[in-house]
């Protein structure tokens, strides 16, 4: 037999609804989406930044020959004795500025003699 409500009826079974808030939960997943994204884009930056610097550091230790041998030439050029085709000494670089340091001393006035005034007026 079936129960009958007051207008005569029958009573169906009904369904409650449950209230869930659903700002914690969005709020949730928006903080995770956040997070997930600092953590890209951090590791992207550090990714190319670490990037770059292996670059620079592959191309600092580069082995460039022609290059190695011009600065070997150049320095074997600062540091020899030898007697110019014009009749001028050279000497090497330490030597030179060491006899200007002793030829000039600190207070004397180098900018007349280096060039200032070729008369000496």
């Amino acid at each position: 037999m079936t129960t009958g409500s007051e207008t005569g009826a029958p009573d169906l079974p009904s369904v409650e609804l449950e209230s869930v808030d659903a700002l914690p939960i969005l709020t949730f997943v928006l903080v995770l989406f956040i997070l997930l994204g600092g953590l890209v884009w951090g590791g992207t930056y550090w990714w190319k930044s670490e990037a770059d610097l292996t670059d620079r550091r592959g191309a600092a230790e580069a082995s460039y020959p022609d290059l190695e041998r011009l600065r070997i030439a150049g320095q074997q050029q600062l540091n020899r004795y030898e007697i110019l085709a014009s009749g001028a000494v050279r000497i090497p670089v330490e030597q030179a500025i060491m006899k200007l340091s002793e030829e000039f001393p600190a207070d004397a006035q180098i900018s007349e003699e280096m060039g200032g005034n070729p008369t000496g007026e």
